[in-house]
């Protein structure tokens, strides 16, 4: 069994959890102002969603032909 990663979902998903950990330390603030607290979760939440998803893309299993 072969891994082949791919850098696209990758990138992705380095972006994604990136724009989630500024979420959470507050320093997105400076590029976009959120009008509420409940807006900056919902924001954390799908930023990391697409973290992981784009993790779980990133990986994927080649079995060799016998």
């Amino acid at each position: 069994m072969i891994v082949k990663i791919d850098f696209k979902f990758l990138a992705l998903a380095i972006v994604g959890f990136t724009v989630a950990a500024m979420t959470v330390t507050e320093s997105i603030d400076k590029y976009i102002s959120f009008a509420g607290e409940a807006n900056a979760a919902g924001f954390f939440l799908m930023s990391s969603l697409l973290g992981i998803l784009g993790l779980a893309g990133s990986f994927e299993r080649i079995n060799p032909k016998k």
